[in-house]
């Protein structure tokens, strides 16, 4: 059985003339600030969240833009389709990964290898 991935909302945008269905990922996250540089990135995929460590302090959005980082380049999308849009000043967050397109798969399995790809950056960060 595989694992749940409930945690990770995906929710579909309004469809433009000509274009393909594109959707926006919402990931729940617990950033670990002012940690340091050998422990940056995701740390750890739990059972609600995502919990990421950065080095940037908590001050004037620099942990916010290093978290929007590390989730950028674990789904390999532009810095700027990712954003904070709950808990800009607190340690539990919700990030969204704007404009993803989700190509044949469906929702479903969409969201199982983007929790696949949280656990594998997790596991890659800290090899046993």
């Amino acid at each position: 059985m595989s694992r749940p991935s409930s945690f990770l909302r995906l929710v579909a945008n309004k469809p433009q003339a000509s274009t393909q269905k594109t959707y926006n990922l919402h990931i729940p996250c617990y950033v670990k600030p002012n940690t340091s540089a050998q422990r940056v990135g995701v740390t750890a995929v739990g059972p609600g969240r995502v919990h990421v460590s950065v080095a940037a302090v908590p001050r004037d959005g620099a942990a916010n833009r290093a978290v929007s980082r590390v989730v950028a380049e674990v789904f390999k999308v532009p810095k700027s389709n990712v954003g904070v849009i709950r808990g800009a000043t607190a340690r539990e967050k919700t990030l969204c990964i704007a404009d993803l397109a989700i190509g044949d798969d469906s929702e479903e399995e969409f969201l199982q290898r983007a929790t696949q790809k949280l656990i594998d950056a997790a596991e890659n960060r800290n090899p046993s």
